[in-house]
């Protein structure tokens, strides 16, 4: 399956390992991309947008912390 994942923090990061481990193909988009460098390096193809990142997936998985956060991501 293809997944987009957003939010590549420690729990996010998690999952997107044993979404990879699973045998699934992962986007990935976080708002510091330096998060997403060990997922990144595990497989998981890096995006540089929201929207490019949940372009042609089958499923969008999304981990953000805080209500700011969510309106940041989605919003702005």
């Amino acid at each position: 399956m293809r997944i987009a994942f957003v939010g590549t923090g420690i729990m996010g990061a998690s999952m997107i390992m044993n979404f990879m481990k699973a045998g699934h193909s992962l986007t990935v988009y976080n708002r510091t991309k330096s998060k997403a460098d060990g997922v990144v390096a595990a497989g998981a193809v890096w995006k540089d947008s929201l929207a490019e990142c949940v372009r042609g997936a089958e499923a969008v998985i999304t981990i953000i912390g805080f209500p700011k956060d969510v309106e940041e991501v989605y919003f702005e």
